[in-house]
């Protein structure tokens, strides 16, 4: 199997998704068998409300993104598998603060990643079975401190084979450790069984999705607005396997820790894009040609 990591040199709007969908329906086109994966994501039931009101007619939960993924690759496995790792976040409820006389602390509170969680799933492949684990953020859904959605939620944690409270940052950080690893590389091993060509598109400007994924990368692009950098795989090894060895934590690893290192690269432009480009993948796929051809050249 080919392996292709795109990752984005920006924490936001990098373009990932974008150059994801173009390569996967560009390769699709020419006859090449491709899967989409996004191990881990988060998004928006507000601001991503279309994919919300997908995830609650379906009784699921995974992001936008691996949703356009799907629809560019035509992938028949489960969105849960595309999309091992999802976290459903909502912006505060300014009414509970008010109500409270605590709109000065929501200003403090609005910073923290964590205040903003309702849920998150993770799935993993055991025995041939699909195995779905919620964490539930018990203090937001409890105190009504984000916007949420009763009815999806309860539907949501009926439908998992297990269904775990949190209430604090340490305790989310603690159960990615524990579960993180195993449903990612459990995912991906059913996507290499099926797919010739796998396109792995990683989270915000994070460089190491899984170890495991990284070192069977075989083509790595970057990402950022006008720009796709596509870098020679075996020296970006080398550049995470350099930091690690200095003590850097792989996961938490940065577009900005590595880029500094690497010497061995080929600069490609991206060409300014429509909505209406965005939404047909066929032109999508047209419009950045150029880098299809390029990614096609390297998988020969």
């Amino acid at each position: 199997m080919h392996s292709i990591f795109i990752f984005g040199f920006l924490p936001y709007s990098s373009g990932k998704t974008v150059v994801s969908t173009a390569l996967a329906r560009g390769l699709l086109n020419r006859g090449v068998r491709v899967g989409v994966f996004k191990p881990r994501s988060g998004h928006s039931m507000w601001y991503q409300y279309d994919a919300f009101l997908k995830c609650k007619s379906e009784g699921k939960l995974f992001c936008e993104d691996i949703i356009k993924l799907k629809e560019a690759s035509k992938c028949s496995l489960p969105y849960e598998i595309l999309n091992p790792i999802d976290a459903l976040m909502s912006p505060l409820n300014l009414e509970t603060f008010l109500k409270l006389n605590l709109v000065d602390w929501m200003y403090t509170f609005e910073r923290e990643v964590f205040n903003h969680l309702l849920v998150e799933r993770y799935t993993m492949i055991r025995s041939g079975e699909i195995i779905n684990t919620l964490l539930l953020n018990e203090v937001n859904l409890r105190e009504k401190l984000v916007l949420r959605d009763e009815e999806y939620i309860d539907n949501l944690s009926k439908s998992m084979n297990k269904v775990i409270p949190i209430h604090n940052v340490n305790e989310w950080n603690s159960y990615y450790e524990k579960l993180a690893s195993k449903s990612i590389c459990s995912c991906y091993s059913k996507l290499k069984e099926k797919y010739e060509t796998l396109i792995i598109e990683g989270f915000n400007d994070a460089i190491v999705p899984e170890l495991k994924l990284i070192y069977e990368t075989e083509i790595v692009i970057g990402v950022s607005p006008s720009t796709a950098i596509l870098y020679e795989a075996n020296e970006f090894k080398r550049v995470i396997d350099g930091l690690i060895s200095l003590g850097s934590n792989a996961k938490t690893l940065r577009s900005k820790d590595i880029i500094k290192f690497t010497r061995k690269y080929e600069i490609l432009k991206i060409p300014p894009l429509s909505d209406k480009d965005l939404k047909d993948y066929d032109t999508l796929a047209l419009k950045l040609e150029k880098l299809v051809d390029e990614i096609l050249l390297h998988l020969k």
